[in-house]
């Protein structure tokens, strides 16, 4: 899937080397509005690289577990081989002891010659007897070791991917910024553009608009309407509390598969973060957190709910509703932790 995650973005336009007349206002518009298309189309590439180098990262952390567990089992079954062989040679030489009284015992611990059959009888007894432990101790080996090898391949499989989403991401980011810069440029001659092709339009609306001017300009200025607060839930329980704490992160930057509070999240970071300090554990995952938590209808939101965004059954984002139609979200690189309005077009909904 990342190597086709890429695809299909269109190389920058080219930025013509003329004045600003010598491009027309109208191919101006359509460059800037089809670079604005490939930026939307790259930044949700962005998002789903993002969510796709979390959940290898779960992954990887379930295989370290794993491995630790089976060498782990392996070191105690090595242990317990031994302490069975000693047991066994014990109860081994006890046996022949009791049973072969202190004639026999004296002839086995004899040098002569005729002591040797009894030495073999004993050694075959005791090694009949760690047959069985032997072999189960040898297949236990196998399988662990075909286990360990099995799992070490597949980690180091993820880790290749992590490099693989992490490179990706990078010439997303690259990619993304060159776009930017260009509908930068673009923009600036587009206004230079209408700008020349309106002059005389413009003048003669100035001329005949200068007493309208005037006496607007004697009149006060009016004071702009305070911004409007940040929404704040009421009450408390848990959805209080994972709000509040996602509320206390605005500010934070976006940071790749960040999870750590006033340095840095991502999308699913922060409502990880958010609802772990309201005792829920969630996955470092859009789509874990998506499988995790139960469902609710977009229509009945209330302030600590999760809103999901996919395609085509894959989870992406996710953001926490706050209340009044606004989210707080970690949307992507070079953006704060911030609240936003909630966006249209939302996969569903959950409620941890």
């Amino acid at each position: 899937m990342v190597l086709t995650l890429l695809a299909g973005i269109v190389t920058p336009v080219a930025i013509a080397a003329g004045g600003a007349g010598a491009t027309s206002v109208s191919t101006l518009r359509s460059k800037a509005a089809s670079i604005a298309q490939q930026i939307d189309t790259l930044q949700t590439k962005i998002q789903v690289l993002s969510e796709e180098y979390d959940q290898a990262r779960v992954r990887k952390a379930a295989l370290r577990k794993q491995i630790g567990a089976d060498q782990s089992a392996l070191a105690n079954a090595g242990k317990n081989v031994r302490n069975d062989s000693v047991n066994l040679r014990r109860e081994a030489i006890s046996a022949y002891v009791n049973d072969g009284a202190t004639a026999g015992l004296s002839s086995l611990l004899s040098t002569s010659a005729n002591a040797l059959p009894a030495q073999q009888t004993y050694m075959a007894v005791a090694s009949s007897s760690l047959t069985t432990s032997i072999t189960s101790l040898r297949d236990s080996e196998h399988q662990l070791s075909v286990r360990q090898t099995t799992l070490s391949r597949a980690q180091a499989a993820e880790t290749a991917t992590l490099a693989t989403l992490a490179s990706a991401q990078q010439s997303a980011e690259a990619l993304k910024s060159q776009l930017e810069s260009t509908q930068s440029s673009i923009s600036g001659q587009l206004a230079a553009a209408v700008h020349q092709q309106e002059a005389v339009q413009q003048a003669a609306a100035v001329v005949a608009a200068a007493p309208t001017i005037q006496q607007a300009q004697a009149q006060p200025t009016p004071t702009p309407p305070a911004p409007a607060s940040t929404p704040t839930t009421s009450g408390g329980g848990a959805a209080s509390t994972a709000v509040q704490a996602a509320l206390a992160q605005i500010g934070t930057p976006y940071v790749w598969a960040g999870s750590t509070p006033h340095v840095g999240f991502d999308c699913s970071g922060l409502t990880m973060y958010a609802w772990g300090q309201a005792g829920v554990n969630l996955s470092h995952s859009a789509q874990s957190q998506y499988d995790e938590i139960p469902h609710v209808s977009l229509n009945e939101l209330q302030p600590g709910d999760l809103v999901f965004y996919g395609s085509s059954g894959y989870i992406y984002h996710v953001v926490m509703y706050i209340g009044g139609g606004q989210v707080v979200q970690a949307e992507d690189t070079g953006t704060l932790v911030q609240v936003t309005p909630l966006w249209g077009g939302a996969y569903g909904a959950g409620r941890p």
